[in-house]
């Protein structure tokens, strides 16, 4: 009489292929909250470059503008970042946490830049979207339908 000891190679395949879906499962719930963790990174981010626009606006009596304190509406967000070097450091401005994909900064330029918005698109629907500005402003769209959350001053 033989004694067999160990597992058959049917059955080493079997708690492999197991193995593999459960990692499966696992991966695709974390991926829902890393979208999910980007997204209130945006969010923080918008609150944080409030702070910053209202001291700029302290210094220099109204919205950006260029680093001088002129009237010059910034045409990006990378040239947000080089007019708020007048109270800030560049390094500090926050970028979206996706290559590639950046905010937006409108400002009224014909009422002499005392408002603005700024906005970043989300990745899915969020319960701030219920509470921000919904319509184009300043030339920033803020469409909930895609998913932009913007904040207004």
């Amino acid at each position: 009489m033989k004694n067999n000891k160990g597992f058959t190679l049917i059955e080493l395949l079997i708690v492999l292929t197991i193995i593999a879906i459960l990692s499966g499962a696992a991966l695709a719930a974390l991926s829902g909250f890393r979208s999910s963790a980007r997204d209130t990174r945006r969010i923080a981010d918008m609150g944080n470059m409030q702070s910053y626009l209202e001291l700029y606006f302290n210094r220099c009596g109204h919205y950006p503008g260029d680093v001088s304190c002129g009237t010059n509406a910034p045409a990006s967000w990378d040239a947000l970042a080089d007019a708020l070097v007048a109270v800030m450091d560049k390094n500090k401005v926050p970028l979206d946490p996706v290559a590639g994909k950046t905010y937006s900064y409108g400002v009224d330029s014909a009422n002499g830049y005392l408002k603005y918005v700024i906005g970043a698109t989300l990745e899915g629907s969020n319960s701030v979207l219920n509470t921000d500005v919904d319509a184009t402003t300043f030339s920033v769209s803020c469409a909930d339908a895609t998913f932009v959350y913007c904040i207004q001053s």
